[in-house]
């Protein structure tokens, strides 16, 4: 009888502690991974809208798989959706396969264990985007990036072409289980966005090279994946370089880094710098007003952005504001609000939120917008203005609530407003100004917050009420009944008190005689 070596056993035990500290220190130079780049969202950031980062329909990765009904339900259309992906390969002759793998880059494998056993390769890479703490066997790992990763990239191909489908094409998506009604289209775009609901890109670059070989250039330099996600959202093409996830793309479409210049990187204490509301403002005599083009990244001028955002699944920020002091204008470049606006703006906050060395762009744009608006009456100045378009119909207390929470759990932002918030707070008015126009304004703004504040909390008690003590009609009927009891019960006190006091009075008062 052979023992088994014990002290052989106890040495692997010990080192298997050590795995994720040497995933990681391994991923920190890694040219295509980012480490930590998908993690958990703090509550602080969750909590105000917890469903802004919970996936409804389909999860991407490990962190939400199986985790609702709806979720499961999904999965054998995702392995569909895969299998057409990776239907898409051209077919090669036996003994064709020498050609058009590019510079340094090693024969493509041909069959579907291959592709597993490629993908097997990143396993570390894969761990160290998660945080290197994942308890999965790497073979269970393997599978979810490989299943995910091609829907994935099919949803997008297919995304490309049911948003922008050719005149002379008959593509119907009516038996898509992703794409059949708009509803699903607006919910799968929302799962696909929210940060813990992502998968590395060097996994959906591995699989995309698997598919389509043919291409003579270096893997490092392979931008076709980010390119079908552009194509797929409506942003323009540009640097690509170091990209950790979808979610990632999306804030680097949007939010130019200017390498050059030190002072835009520099993140500071989130806070809201601007101190004065847009009704505030409008008393102050400044002229709020929005600019018409939509434009991506800081005000870079683009007619095909403009056309492209008009489009209710397209959803672009411009956060080119600008004051001119001598004119007394703030312009502001149309906010549209989409089904998709919200869970993508809280989602590219937490992402900013998980950086610290990226720009705080999201961040200081939602606490600039929380600053302009304090009540509904701001949102109502803002919408005739043409700066807030409500493209959904939320109800302006929604809105609100929203601009209230959006920058929750924030620690960190940019300076890109810091100067026009200075300048709005500088500015002065002449006492002509104040007493016939700032006074009557501020005062009429405050009557109607108090308003505003005493209804909310009016409906707030009537929720309450109802919700806890009254939910059902015969309880409502009961609590009406004590309610009456209880004015008849002192009526009768009351005008039985009275009567007592009148009798001891007749009998106290002298006879008439």
């Amino acid at each position: 009888m052979v023992l088994p070596n014990m002290n052989t056993d106890k040495s692997k035990e010990e080192g298997e502690w050590m795995v994720p500290v040497e995933v990681m220190l391994g991923s920190l130079d890694h040219g295509e991974v980012q480490a930590c780049s998908i993690s958990r969202i703090p509550d602080e950031i969750r909590a105000p809208k917890e469903e802004c980062f919970k996936p409804s329909l389909v999860s991407v990765g490990p962190l939400h798989r199986g985790a609702t009904r709806q979720i499961l339900l999904m999965e054998e259309p995702k392995w569909r959706y895969a299998k057409s992906f990776l239907d898409r390969r051209p077919r090669v002759p036996p003994g064709n396969n020498h050609g058009g793998h590019g510079r340094g880059r090693s024969p493509e494998p041909t069959g579907i264990r291959e592709w597993g056993k490629e993908i097997l390769k990143l396993d570390k890479v894969v761990r160290a985007s998660y945080g290197g703490d994942l308890e999965l066997d790497p073979h269970d790992l393997a599978k979810i990036m490989m299943v995910d990763g091609c829907f994935l990239l099919e949803l997008l191909l297919r995304l490309k072409d049911y948003m922008n489908p050719q005149p002379n094409q008959n593509q119907t998506f009516s038996d898509d289980p992703f794409l059949e009604t708009e509803e699903k289209v607006m919910c799968v775009l929302n799962d696909i966005s929210m940060l813990e609901n992502q998968i590395p890109s060097i996994v959906l670059k591995r699989l995309y090279t698997i598919v389509y070989p043919d291409i003579i250039i270096k893997f490092a330099e392979d931008h076709r994946v980010a390119t079908v996600i552009q194509d797929a959202f409506g942003y323009n093409s540009k640097n690509n370089h170091g990209l950790a996830h979808m979610l990632h793309l999306m804030h680097m479409s949007t939010v130019e880094e200017d390498s050059n210049n030190q002072d835009t990187k520099r993140l500071r204490q989130a806070c809201r710098e601007l101190k004065r509301c847009a009704t505030k403002l409008r008393a102050a005599g400044i002229t709020i007003r929005s600019r018409n083009s939509n434009n991506t990244a800081n005000g870079n001028a683009n007619a095909n952005t403009t056309i492209s955002n008009q489009h209710k699944l397209v959803d672009i920020f411009d956060f080119d504001i600008s004051f001119n002091e001598k004119d007394k204008v703030l312009e502001i470049p149309a906010l549209h609000i989409k089904e998709t606006t919200e869970l993508r703006w809280r989602n590219l906050i937490a992402w900013e939120q998980s950086r610290i060395w990226i720009r705080g762009k999201y961040t200081s744009y939602a606490l600039f917008f929380q600053t302009l608006i304090c009540s509904e009456h701001d949102i109502k100045l803002l919408e005739k203005k043409g700066v807030i378009v409500n493209e959904i119909n939320m109800s302006r207390a929604e809105l609100k609530t929203m601009f209230e929470t959006i920058s929750a759990g924030a620690e960190h932002m940019d300076s890109s407003y810091s100067d026009h918030c200075r300048n709005l707070n500088s500015h002065r008015t002449t006492l002509g100004t104040k007493v016939f126009r700032q006074w009557p304004i501020i005062t009429w703004h405050m009557f109607r917050r108090f308003l505003e504040t005493v209804v909310f909390y009016f409906w707030n008690w009537y929720g309450i009420l109802v919700r806890d003590h009254i939910p059902t009609v015969w309880k409502f009927v009961g609590v009406v009944a004590a309610v009456v009891l209880l004015v008849l019960t002192i009526m009768q006190t009351y005008y039985s008190a009275k009567q007592t006091h009148f009798a001891e009075q007749s009998s106290n008062s002298p006879s008439r005689h």
